[in-house]
């Protein structure tokens, strides 16, 4: 991984599918946010060696490498001090393609949020400390003491788009008879689709409050 020395003020690399196998030669990235490096060789990291200078580094992308099988391959706990800004780390894609064989260690999860608190997205999901708890029940609370006034909608008047128009089917049906069916179908559907989007959005509603319930008595009992 050498030429990089003068990128001094390079904020995002791409060097996926490149056979690399230790990352090496990124020291002077000072700026570096993001770095892409999936669809490589490398089987272990090296922390303190491989990320030194990289201290502002916000996202990191290693899908599709020979990371593991165990979680030392990661180099932990020295990922979490090497990389103190990190908030995105994808060994593997949402859909658990392309993982690493470090996926499939026993803690694999729980070890990585351990060593990088800060972590908001792991493997395309939001970690703990992507939800911050606290704002959210206060927000849940406020909104429940005084609710926003439910907004008037004043509907237009439809005659001036009406004049001159005819509601009448002509006798015998025909094809505008069948378009009148067509549409009445079309709006029983949304109307179908609606009430069911409004009772999961109550469902979801539910799980929110138990779930904002649930973090409460933790922090009490802490």
């Amino acid at each position: 991984m050498a030429g990089l020395e003068r990128c001094i003020n390079l904020v995002e690399l791409n060097l996926s599918n490149n056979q690399i196998t230790k990352i090496e030669g990124l020291e002077g990235l000072t700026q570096l946010r993001r770095l892409v490096l999936g669809s490589n060789k490398l089987t272990r990291l090296e922390p303190a060696q491989s990320f030194a200078g990289l201290a502002k580094l916000e996202a990191l992308w290693l899908q599709d490498n020979k990371l593991g099988p165990g979680l030392d391959a990661l180099g932990l706990p020295e990922l979490g001090a090497a990389l103190p800004a990190l908030r995105t780390l994808c060994l593997q894609n949402i859909d658990r393609s392309a993982p690493n064989p470090v996926c499939r260690a026993e803690g694999y999860k729980h070890a990585l949020l351990a060593a990088l608190p800060g972590l908001c997205n792991l493997d395309g999901e939001r970690s703990p400390a992507a939800l911050n708890y606290a704002a959210l029940a206060a927000e849940y609370d406020a909104f429940r003491a005084a609710p926003p006034a439910p907004k008037q909608v004043a509907l237009p008047n439809p005659a001036p788009w009406l004049a001159g128009v005819s509601m009448e089917l002509p006798p015998g049906g025909g094809p505008a008879e069948a378009e009148v069916q067509q549409r009445h179908g079309k709006v029983v559907k949304s109307l179908d689709e609606c009430e069911m989007l409004v009772h999961v959005l109550r469902e979801e509603s539910a799980k929110f409050r138990q779930q904002l319930a649930d973090k409460r008595a933790e922090q009490q009992q802490a």
